[in-house]
């Protein structure tokens, strides 16, 4: 094990950045501090805002196409403080907003095609946070925060020609658009430097829908769409130099369809989740991870099946010796089949990996039936 396994709770995914209720997302921080009325914490507090404006254009060829490319990006952080005697609270407030957009005209004449494309893709995202310090001096501080994004994107591409040779006429329309949101919270609480209690959690959710249509002496046409959810948490205990512990968890779930004209139609789920659990203690570290998924797809009359589960270990002493497994079994299979080899596999899989004062070793096998096959690695 390497000295990429000797993880703290500081290692758990980075899911958000800010906190604030609801109402003061709502009002926003402006609003929300003129209204304060608490006597207990006198006006005026320490502000300090600042942000940015950065927009781009640019033009470009690329063959028989023309590319216009440009951004708009805005930013503002509004900082508020005060100090209250040996304690000092802080609100730090982020705001950002940015789209993009490509679009790509094209006219070509060669001998064996004349015709003319328009493409275009656009994507605007929003993100807005908030986090709230309170630090205590020669003491610690408590920390909390949340996020919120908001993102969508679209594309579209028409493009007609014509073969002179044949005089065959060809059109291809497609256009697709996509919607995600998510939300993310952070808690901290160190009642001395280096030690803590850490929690993150995040949620998003996300679809996307897309159609397509193709003339070209016959006709075709697709209309498919997925529908896509998550969250995931983790949590941390941080005992300075000594000791550290963390954990972090995260499921995910996906359903999809597709309809091709003009007679075909398939569908389908996915499911997936994955769990750590890790620390350290003096030089001794340790992880364990697991990890599940499912695919189940439905194409005419046929289903298509698969999924795994894995599980891998890591536990170290220093410098002087470390060992590392990890095992999978996965399953698939397709029905219906008139090969009995086709209408399920399972595979198993495993590897050892030990290392003692610098000296290491390796041990793994692969399994599988039907039909049945074992081999070393």
């Amino acid at each position: 094990m390497g000295k990429h396994s000797r993880r703290k709770p500081s290692y758990l995914p980075k899911v958000a950045a800010g906190a604030a209720p609801l109402a003061l997302l709502l009002a926003g921080p402006g609003t929300a501090l003129a209204t304060q009325t608490d006597p207990a914490i006198p006006l005026p507090l320490d502000h300090q805002r600042e942000g940015t404006l950065e927009r781009g254009v640019g033009f470009s060829s690329e063959g028989d196409t023309s590319v216009f490319r440009g951004f708009l990006t805005s930013t503002e952080r509004n900082v508020y403080s005060k100090d209250l005697g040996d304690a000092k609270v802080v609100a730090d407030v982020r705001r950002s907003v940015s789209e993009t957009v490509e679009t790509r005209d094209g006219v070509t004449a060669r001998p064996d095609k004349v015709g003319a494309l328009a493409a275009a893709k656009t994507s605007e995202a929003a993100v807005q946070g908030q986090r709230e310090t309170v630090k205590l001096d020669r003491y610690g501080s408590v920390v909390s925060g949340n996020e919120t994004q908001l993102e969508r994107t679209g594309a579209r591409l028409t493009e007609a020609a014509l073969d002179p040779r044949t005089g065959a006429p060809t059109l291809v329309s497609e256009d697709s658009r996509g919607l995600r949101a998510a939300e993310g919270t952070y808690h901290a609480v160190r009642p001395l430097p280096g030690v803590g209690v850490i929690n993150e959690t995040q949620q998003h959710t996300g679809g996307e829908l897309g159609r397509g249509l193709r003339l070209d002496g016959g006709f075709s046409g697709v209309l498919g769409g997925a529908l896509e959810a998550g969250r995931s948490s983790g949590h941390g205990v941080d005992v300075g130099d000594f000791a550290a512990i963390g954990a972090t968890s995260a499921q995910h779930g996906i359903g999809r369809f597709k309809g091709v004209l003009p007679m075909d139609a398939g569908s389908g789920l996915g499911y997936g989740q994955e769990h750590a659990f890790g620390g350290t203690i003096g030089p001794g570290t340790g992880l364990v991870t697991t990890g599940q998924d499912a695919d189940l797809a439905q194409n005419g009359a046929g289903l298509t099946g698969s999924g795994s589960n894995r599980i891998s270990g890591d536990l170290g002493i220093g410098e002087v010796a470390s060992a590392r497994g990890s095992t999978t079994t996965s399953l698939r299979g397709v029905l219906p089949t008139a090969d009995p080899a086709q209408a399920g596999r399972v595979t198993q899989s495993g590897t050892l990996d030990l290392t003692l004062l610098g000296q290491p070793s390796h041990t793994g096998f692969t399994a599988g039936a039907l039909p049945l096959e074992i081999k070393r690695s």
